[in-house]
């Protein structure tokens, strides 16, 4: 699946074939997002949805007393805004771009219409809701019995999944969210993701390199979240 997910064991390869992805560019009209621009806002009607052609770009909820939630993180050959096919069409979330991004903007009868004409799209669009669905499951559930460093463990590990698609045939593994992304993406205080970073470099777990991380010892950093749950960090 081309988005890091940190509950669902998915790796990063595409969901759908090149031949369906081929198609939905051709559908739709290629839009292009300078970094950190918006490319849809939570609360506006969702009559689209967006195939990340290039570029990286980023989900993120904003909940009612404004604190952030860092959903996903989507790569290229990805899709943003499946809300377009919900009962009540509103995007959940905002999407920006987290550097130069092009995307191809399907209508949403558009892509009904290629739905009916293609099952395997239908089929393949159906598997991604799944695996965003287990993903969310997971991240509500870990909150319960996990620690803050268990559950930084586990998503450092998902985030330096090496991207098979990338130029460097997928060798690069650097980690270069903000302590304030990981802070979001976990539903914690950005000084605790900060201090559990900094006893992981200290442990020999991890590698800090200016604002980038890189995994040193994974078969300890997931011994550290399949174990019994400490007490969790406030």
């Amino acid at each position: 699946m081309r988005e890091y997910s940190i509950g669902a064991p998915l790796g990063l390869e595409p969901i759908m074939p090149v031949s369906l992805a081929g198609r939905l560019t051709g559908a739709g009209t290629r839009k292009s997002f300078a970094r950190g621009e918006v490319i849809y806002r939570q609360g506006e009607k969702a009559n689209h949805i967006h195939l990340l052609l290039s570029g990286r770009a980023r989900t993120i909820l904003t909940g009612p007393q404004g604190q952030e939630a860092l959903l996903r993180i989507h790569l290229p050959h990805n899709i943003l805004g499946l809300t377009a096919l919900a009962s009540t069409r509103v995007r959940d979330a905002d999407a920006i771009a987290d550097e130069p991004a092009v995307t191809s903007m399907i209508a949403r009868a558009r892509l009904l219409a290629l739905m009916r004409d293609e099952p395997r799209l239908a089929e393949h669009l159906l598997e991604l809701l799944v695996n965003r669905m287990t993903d969310f499951h997971y991240r509500v559930g870990e909150m319960l019995p996990q620690s803050v460093e268990q559950r930084l463990a586990r998503a450092l590990l998902a985030l330096s999944q090496p991207d098979p698609a990338a130029a460097d045939k997928g060798r690069r593994n650097e980690i270069t969210l903000t302590h304030e992304d990981l802070a979001n993406l976990l539903n914690t205080r950005r000084p605790t993701i900060s201090a559990a970073i900094n006893r992981f470099a200290e442990a020999g777990l991890i590698r800090k390199t200016g604002r980038k991380l890189t995994i040193a010892d994974a078969g300890a950093l997931a011994a550290l979240y399949t174990a019994a749950a400490q007490p969790a960090s406030t």
